[in-house]
C-alpha cells in the first residue's frame, strides 16, 4: 500500500514537472529571438500535443499491457524526451517532437495513475490517494518554478541587459536538464508495483477461480483478486459500449468536466505565468518569484483539500473551487483591462494586484477541480468503460489545452490580455453549472457508483 502510494506521488510530480518546466524556460526562448512568438507557442503547447496523441491509444494499452506497464512505459518516455529537448541545438523540429514525446508520457500518466489508484485502494482511502497524486503534481510546480528561480539567479533574468545569446540558451536547457533524476526514480521504483486487481480480474476474469494458481502474479494481488471474484462477474457485451443509455451520463460529465477544467486556462497559467506577471507590471526576477509563490499556493492548499475531500465530498468541493476560481479570472481580466483599455500604467502595483487575483484563484482551484478532477473522472466512468471512457475525455482536455497554449501569443497579441481572461472565466462559469450535475461519490464502492446511472425498468400500476 506506501509503494503504491509512493509511486503515486512521484506519477504526480511528473506530471506536475511535464506542464511546470516550460514556464521558466519560455521567456528565454523569447528572449533569445530566434523562433518567432508562434513557434514559441507552438514548443509550449507540443506537450499538451503529445497528450492528444496518447490519449488516442491510452485506453487501448492500458486495457492490453496493464495499468503497471504504462506507468513504467510512460517514465521510460519522459527519460527519451529530456534529452532529446536539450540536445536539439536550435532546431525547431528536433525541439518540437522532444516535447510532443515529453506530452505523451504525461498523457500517458494522466490516464493510468489515476486509473492505478482508484482500481487499488479501498474506498475509505482512495480520496487521500488521489489527493497524493494531486499534491505531488503541485510539489512538482513548485519545484519546477523554483529551479527557475535558481537558473534566473544564476544566469540572470530574461530581461536582463546583460545576459547574452550563449547564456540564454544555457538557462532554458538547464530548466529542463535537473528533471530526469526524480523522473529516474519513478521509473525503476514502478518496477515494483503490483498490477491493478481490477484489471486481473478483467483479463482472467474467464478463468475458473483455481487456475489462479498457475498466475505469476503477486500474492497480495491474487489474494485481492479472488476476493473480487467473488462478487458476481460481469457479464460482458459486445453491446456494453460507451452508447449504452446506462454510460451515456457519466461519460459526458466526465468530458465536461476534463474540457472546463482546460478551457478555464489551467495549462496556460502554469506556462506563461513569468510572462503573463512580467505583462502585469513585474519586472525581473520578481516575476519568477511570483510564480513560485502561486505554485507553492496551489501545493499547500492541497492539503487542505485531501483532508476535506473524504469528508465534505467531491462535488461539494468542485462548486465551491469552480465558482471562487470564476471570480479570480475575471479579477485578472478586470487588471488587464484597466491596463489595456483605459490607459493605467502597468508597475509593480498592478503586478501585485494580479499576483494576489493569481492567488484568489488558485486557491480556489486547489480546493476543488485541482484535487477532484481526477478522482470524479475515474469514480463515475463505470469498469466497463474506465479506460476507454478516461481516454476519450482526456483527448478532449489534452485538444482544449492543445488549442490554447498553441495560440496563446498569438491570440494576446491580436486581442489583448484581458479578453483571454475573460474567456477563462466565462468556462469557468459553464463548470460550476456542470458541477452541480455531478452525483456524489464519496465513500460509495465502484459497484455501487456503477448502480447510480443504471436504467430501471418502467413500473405500471
Amino acid at each position: 500500500m506506501k509503494l503504491i502510494i509512493i509511486i503515486a506521488g512521484l506519477g504526480g510530480f511528473l506530471y506536475g514537472v511535464d506542464f511546470g518546466v516550460i514556464a521558466a524556460a519560455e521567456p528565454y526562448l523569447m528572449a533569445l529571438g530566434i523562433y518567432s512568438g508562434a513557434r514559441v507557442s507552438l514548443v509550449v503547447g507540443a506537450v499538451m500535443l503529445g497528450g492528444l496523441l496518447s490519449s488516442l491509444t491510452a485506453g487501448v494499452l492500458c486495457d492490453w499491457l496493464g495499468r503497471k506497464k504504462m506507468i513504467v512505459a510512460a517514465a521510460a518516455m519522459f527519460l527519451l524526451a529530456i534529452p532529446v529537448v536539450c540536445l536539439s541545438l536550435d532546431c525547431f523540429p528536433v525541439l518540437f517532437a522532444g516535447r510532443i514525446l515529453q506530452g505523451m508520457s504525461a498523457g500517458y500518466m494522466a490516464v493510468v495513475m489515476p486509473m492505478y489508484i482508484t482500481e487499488t485502494l479501498p474506498p475509505a482511502i482512495r480520496g487521500r490517494g488521489t489527493g497524493v497524486f494531486q499534491f505531488f503534481l503541485g510539489l512538482g510546480l513548485v519545484v519546477a518554478a523554483g529551479a527557475g528561480c535558481l537558473v534566473a539567479t544564476h544566469y540572470g533574468a530574461s530581461d536582463a541587459s546583460d545576459l547574452n545569446a550563449a547564456g540564454m540558451a544555457a538557462a532554458w536547457r538547464a530548466n529542463f536538464w535537473w528533471t530526469m533524476a526524480p523522473v529516474a526514480v519513478l521509473f525503476l521504483g514502478s518496477l515494483w508495483l503490483p498490477e491493478s486487481p481490477v484489471w486481473l480480474r478483467t483479463k482472467f476474469e474467464s478463468l475458473k477461480v483455481s487456475k489462479f494458481e498457475g498466475l505469476k502474479v503477486d500474492d497480495a494481488v491474487a489474494a485481492q483478486t479472488l476476493k473480487l471474484s467473488n462478487s458476481q462477474t460481469l457479464k460482458l457485451s459486445n453491446f456494453q459500449t460507451l452508447l449504452q443509455r446506462r454510460y451515456v451520463i457519466p461519460f459526458l460529465l466526465a468530458c465536461l468536466v476534463l474540457t472546463f477544467n482546460k478551457t478555464t486556462g489551467m495549462s496556460s497559467f502554469t506556462s506563461y505565468l513569468v510572462s503573463i506577471l512580467h505583462q502585469a507590471g513585474f519586472d525581473g526576477i520578481f516575476a519568477n518569484w511570483g510564480q513560485l509563490a502561486v505554485k507553492l499556493t496551489n501545493m499547500l492548499v492541497t492539503l487542505v483539500a485531501a483532508a476535506l475531500i473524504d469528508r465534505k465530498g467531491r462535488t461539494w468541493l468542485l462548486k465551491v473551487g469552480t465558482g471562487g476560481m470564476t471570480l479570480g479570472l475575471a479579477a485578472i481580466g478586470c487588471v488587464f483591462l484597466a491596463i489595456e483599455r483605459f490607459g493605467v500604467q502597468a508597475n509593480n502595483f498592478t503586478g501585485l494586484l494580479t499576483l494576489f487575483a493569481f492567488f484568489f484563484m488558485q486557491v480556489f482551484y486547489a480546493l476543488g477541480p485541482g484535487i477532484c478532477v481526477w478522482l470524479v473522472l475515474s469514480e463515475l466512468m463505470p469498469s466497463r468503460i474506465r479506460a476507454n471512457g478516461m481516454a476519450i475525455a482526456l483527448f478532449l482536455n489534452q485538444l482544449a489545452a492543445c488549442g490554447l497554449a498553441s495560440t496563446f501569443r498569438p491570440w494576446v497579441e491580436a486581442w489583448g490580455w484581458a479578453s483571454m481572461f475573460f474567456f477563462f472565466a466565462v468556462n469557468g462559469a459553464l463548470y460550476f453549472v456542470t458541477a452541480c450535475f455531478i452525483p456524489e461519490t464519496k465513500g460509495k464502492s465502484l459497484e455501487e457508483l456503477e448502480r447510480l446511472f443504471e436504467v430501471k425498468p418502467n413500473r405500471r400500476s
